[in-house]
């Protein structure tokens, strides 16, 4: 019932060109030094009341203390106590998701509608709610040749949804350094694949982040790369 209300309630919002927040979603957040990604369930309620709690096996199996959120102007925004994170989103993208920062970190959050009404209190309830979803097939982007030319550098992180079969769905940029590394991005995220979930017919959420380094081009790579195009 609580994701067949969500899914009405975005169905509203996407006449609006806009995506609706209310409701329970399973997300990734990305960009802890220290913790790398967390799996976390995010829950909004239309009175403007949010909830949040870590889906990980050492995490306290209940939801955090209340916590506004506001949207306005097609952005929405919240803080999480526990973390001193302070999350925005974009309500015109795609998908629910955005960025987080605290006074000395900055990251990422990515999400798919959850039908979670309850935090799972055992290992194996909380693996079931928010399953991890584990590369199959890495591609890698081909560093593009207009970048060796003009010695270009970047960084890119792109979130997308993964359904049962380890498909990619909708993909999107999230950070882009330079336009010209979007292209190679794309290529690789439709050669990638993820293992399949055939008890899990639900989209899950993932993100993967790029780096383009010079450094890292063997020489035999980039005379590879110019040989092509001449």
């Amino acid at each position: 019932m609580a994701v067949g209300l969500a899914i009405a309630s975005q169905a509203a919002s996407a006449a609006r060109g806009e995506i609706d927040p209310v409701g329970t979603w399973s997300c990734v957040v990305w960009g802890h030094p220290e913790f790398g990604d967390e799996r976390m369930l995010f829950n909004f309620g239309a009175s403007g009341v949010a909830r949040l709690a870590r889906i990980e096996n050492d995490a306290v199996p209940a939801w955090s203390g209340s916590i506004p959120w506001i949207r306005e102007a097609r952005q929405m925004r919240f803080n999480d106590p526990r973390t001193g994170r302070q999350y925005t989103a974009d309500l015109r993208r795609d998908n629910l998701g955005g960025s987080w920062r605290t006074l000395t970190t900055t990251g990422g959050w990515w999400c798919a509608v959850s039908d979670v009404e309850a935090v799972p209190e055992t290992t194996e309830q909380r693996a079931a709610a928010l399953p991890p979803v584990l590369p199959l097939v890495t591609a890698t982007p081909r560093y593009p040749i207009a970048a060796i030319r003009q010695a270009k550098q970047g960084r890119v992180v792109t979130c997308f949804l993964v359904d049962a079969t380890g498909g990619i769905v909708a993909p999107e940029i999230i950070e882009l350094s330079d336009e010209v590394f979007r292209e190679p991005i794309l290529v690789a995220l439709r050669r990638s694949r993820y293992e399949a979930r055939e008890a899990d017919p639900a989209l899950r959420p993932s993100c993967r982040s790029y780096t383009f380094s010079l450094d890292k081009l063997a020489q035999h790579e980039i005379d590879a790369e110019f040989a092509e195009f001449e």
